[in-house]
């Protein structure tokens, strides 16, 4: 347990800046624009097993961009070896003493499961089941992660991890690189037209 805020660095105050490219369509017809976006951990709780993460701000707010977007409130809970990203108010229920936190957490939920290895897959347990690996995460392929970005120092190359969550409508690519977070974020939508493909430019470690 105590080795899991280093592979996935949630501590308060900590936060990624993501820049890149964008599309999106409206009634005016098809926008491009290159944006920056900020994710970071607003406050954090505990209880029993549970690590609860109070975030705002995500790269998949960008999806169906439209102009004056603004950044998500969430949480990410940590329950053991798994990581679910959930409403806010699941934070709030981790605070509250006399919540017995009942449906706290569904599968439907899990964004990170470790260790991840390639060929691993999460989230629905009935989407599971499929052959496909569609409609849930799947750990696709791995390689070195050689980017140089501020804030981040590493003794050895870190790895990063390529994780796939296709729909027929859609599809979302996530790297992962464990002691960092997310490094670079992809969505794809195949009818209305939106593109999201941000990548992490500065991390910002916070007060352990």
């Amino acid at each position: 347990q105590k080795d899991q805020p280093r592979v996935f660095p949630l501590e308060t105050g900590t936060y990624w800046v993501y820049e890149g490219k964008i599309a999106w369509q409206n009634e005016s017809g098809i926008h491009e624009k290159r944006v920056m976006w900020k994710m970071e951990v607003v406050d954090q709780t505990k209880r029993g097993d549970y690590l609860g993460y109070l975030m705002k701000g995500h790269p998949g707010d960008l999806a169906f961009y439209d102009e004056g977007r603004t950044p998500s409130d969430y949480a990410i809970i940590q329950h053991k070896d798994t990581f679910y990203e959930t409403e806010a108010s699941a934070f709030d229920r981790l605070q509250n003493s006399s919540d017995d936190l009942k449906n706290l957490l569904f599968d439907n939920e899990i964004a990170l499961k470790f260790p991840l290895k390639i060929g691993s897959a999460f989230g629905d347990s009935e989407m599971l089941k499929r052959d496909d690996h569609f409609y849930c995460w799947f750990a696709q392929e791995e390689h070195p992660f050689l980017r140089k970005i501020p804030g981040v120092a590493f003794s050895k190359i870190p790895r990063e991890y390529v994780l796939t969550f296709m729909t027929l409508p859609d599809g979302t690519t996530r790297y992962f690189t464990p002691g960092i977070g997310i490094t670079r974020y992809q969505y794809s939508h195949h009818g209305t037209v939106s593109e999201v493909d941000v990548s992490l430019i500065e991390y910002h470690a916070g007060k352990k």
